[in-house]
């Protein structure tokens, strides 16, 4: 069975979607507790907890793009950047 590019994008932007959802509750986390150097035993859990949340969405995200790279004969870091913009994601200016 061939892969489609469309099914790809599908699948890659919805675990780009979840890895991005992940990595806001991280954030959040981050910019709630302030300094790490005050954080309670229990914030440091909640922050660990949240921060695997997201490695746990993350690797297969970074699997899926090169998996499907491979098979469609794309460049990854090109995938990745489309993947991106599908989900609004604003691409960064190359450095002058």
């Amino acid at each position: 069975m061939e892969i489609e590019l469309a099914d790809a994008m599908d699948e890659l932007i919805e675990l780009q979607e979840a890895d991005d959802a992940a990595h806001a509750v991280v954030k959040r986390l981050q910019e709630e507790l302030g300094s790490v150097q005050k954080w309670t035993d229990e914030q440091h859990v909640a922050w660990r907890d949240a921060w695997e949340d997201w490695r746990e969405v993350r690797e297969p995200l970074e699997d899926f793009l090169t998996h499907y790279a491979e098979e469609l004969g794309l460049d990854r870091d090109e995938l990745a950047a489309e993947v991106q913009k599908a989900v609004g994601h604003v691409p960064l200016q190359a450095e002058a």
